[in-house]
């Protein structure tokens, strides 16, 4: 049955991004209205099939896969939020949509290995959770901020073709982005401070190099976000410093592990 929503909720998504280029193309605001309710219906159908994963059982299956939907579904679902507004991020759906597909498809295809949280304390599986939500928001920031990379390079170069002119505009990738990172900064701060808070021993439990290498990519995205909100900081200053901040997460959450179970033989111990 799970495998069946996910087909469904990839159909929606894909006739959904077809609709909404014809749109774009086309400059037609019925289809980009029919794009939008058929985004609805999928993230709908997203939703049921993530809360089998997250809600249903009594304790969660995690595994990279299931991390990689859930951040689809909100990378879906904060552009279609927007739809209603005058500055509608709807058109970033052009990018968000394809990549959910692609998530959505694998998750219902590809058998990764579950990480099953058996521990009962709250806190430890908040903590858990909301260290991988976390990194799965920032992580698909960094895609987007790739994108942003992307077309201000071809803008500044004067590489229009037909592509380019129908992805979304630079100021809506860019209006995303920061969603994105400030959905993402959030977590990461409810993240650091269960984690810095019911931690006894960041030696000991070999957690001093993952924790301080979650801090300073923290550092980086609050300054981003008050650089973005004092100095109004956008293009390349944004997508350095948010490819910045992913590196160093990237090295926290896999290089310290990387090098605690395969060259040091040691395990994170929570």
């Amino acid at each position: 049955m799970h495998d069946k929503i996910l087909l469904i909720t990839a159909a929606c998504y894909l006739v959904a991004v077809i609709l909404l280029y014809v749109a774009v193309v086309e400059q037609s605001s019925r289809k980009r209205t029919l794009a939008a309710g058929i985004t609805f219906i999928g993230v709908l159908f997203h939703i049921w099939a993530e809360s089998q994963h997250w809600v249903t059982p009594t304790t969660p299956n995690i595994n990279l896969l299931n991390i990689l939907s859930l951040c689809a579904l909100v990378t879906v679902a904060i552009p279609l939020a927007t739809f209603p507004l005058k500055n509608s991020l709807f058109d970033a759906s052009l990018i968000a949509l394809p990549l959910s597909v692609l998530i959505v498809v694998a998750e219902g295809t590809i058998s990764a290995p579950a990480l099953e949280i058996t521990r009962t304390s709250a806190h430890i599986t908040a903590h858990i959770i909301s260290s991988v939500i976390a990194f799965g928001v920032l992580s698909i920031a960094g895609v987007y901020a790739i994108f942003v990379a992307l077309i201000d390079h071809l803008l500044r170069t004067h590489s229009l073709n037909k592509l380019v002119q129908t992805l979304p505009a630079l100021d809506t990738l860019e209006g995303l982005l920061f969603h994105l990172i400030k959905a993402g900064f959030a977590v990461l701060t409810f993240s650091l401070v269960t984690g810095l808070v019911f931690v006894t021993d960041l030696f000991g439990q070999h957690l001093a190099h993952k924790t301080l290498l979650s801090i300073f990519a923290w550092i980086i995205f609050a300054l981003l976000l008050w650089g973005r909100w004092k100095k109004g900081w956008r293009g390349r200053v944004a997508v350095r410093m948010t490819l910045a901040g992913i590196a160093l997460l990237l090295l926290s959450y896999f290089g310290s592990k990387l090098v605690l179970e395969v060259i040091l033989d040691r395990s994170w111990h929570i």
